[in-house]
């Protein structure tokens, strides 16, 4: 995420327990809304913000191959542009107190929350200690505050989710929304939130289809082979049941892959 000293802190607001989250996800080519992993829906509905457009803005900022599957990974650093993924909280915490030891312009996390830019990383912020924007739960929350507080201004969700990256606009912003596009026009009902991605839907949507899985990556998206167990699923300090992927299945060692439904 690209930001600058304008950019707008949401009201922050704590996790609070949700119940009836769809937990079943089917295998199938082409996403659909059900696929969103809970915690994206848990953290939209705190802002009031469409979880597909939350997903996507993940996607665009930290997508990574788990195997089967295409998922945003908490552990992403930015710095200059350049992307780094690590295998674990502790590699990414370390990495970024070394980074910031040179610089402050580093996005962190799930949806790559600027330290420079974003308040919630200064005096008195919830991420007083950048580490603390690794969470994914947190993260997730406080991208969703940005981006509600960009479309009070924007009025359109895609448009919200440039400024999100780009509050100036210009190219990067229209870059971004672009990206934005491409990851909602792959999710049921996405591309009714907004009515220029509505317009340019037919485009997006023939763009996507021929576009590999590979090269839909990114050069930035590397593949990793994470431990299942810390890595994939969060319990503690999030809300008990609530996942960044979708729920595993009893065997969850054999499940792993099948359960964090691939595209």
């Amino acid at each position: 995420m690209r930001c600058h000293a304008s950019c707008l802190e949401g009201k922050t607001m704590r996790w609070g327990w949700i119940s009836g989250l769809a937990m079943a996800v089917g295998l199938s080519g082409t996403a659909q809304a059900s696929e969103i992993p809970p915690a994206y829906h848990v953290a939209a509905a705190s802002q009031g913000v469409p979880a597909e457009v939350l997903y996507a803005i993940a996607m665009t900022e930290s997508k990574m191959s788990l195997g089967e599957a295409i998922r945003p990974w908490p552990w992403t650093l930015n710095v200059g542009g350049k992307g780094y993924r690590y295998d674990s909280r502790d590699e990414a915490c370390q990495a970024l107190r070394r980074f910031l030891q040179d610089t402050r312009v580093v996005d962190v996390g799930i949806a790559q929350m600027n330290v420079r830019w974003q308040t919630v990383f200064h005096a008195g912020g919830r991420f007083q200690n950048p580490c603390d924007g690794l969470n994914p739960y947190a993260n997730l929350e406080e991208a969703a505050a940005v981006l509600q507080a960009q479309y009070q201004i924007a009025g359109d969700w895609v448009q919200a989710a440039g400024r999100y990256h780009r509050p100036a606009g210009g190219a990067p912003a229209a870059r971004y929304r672009r990206k934005v596009a491409e990851e909602l026009a792959k999710l049921e009902g996405g591309q009714d939130l907004s009515p220029a991605l509505a317009a340019t839907s037919t485009a997006t949507s023939a763009s996507a289809a021929s576009t590999s899985t590979a090269s839909a990556l990114g050069t930035a998206a590397a593949t990793l082979t994470p431990d299942p167990d810390p890595d994939l699923v969060w319990r503690d300090p999030a809300p008990a049941e609530v996942t960044w992927v979708t729920p595993s299945m009893p065997d969850w060692h054999t499940q792993a892959q099948l359960e964090v439904a691939a595209r």
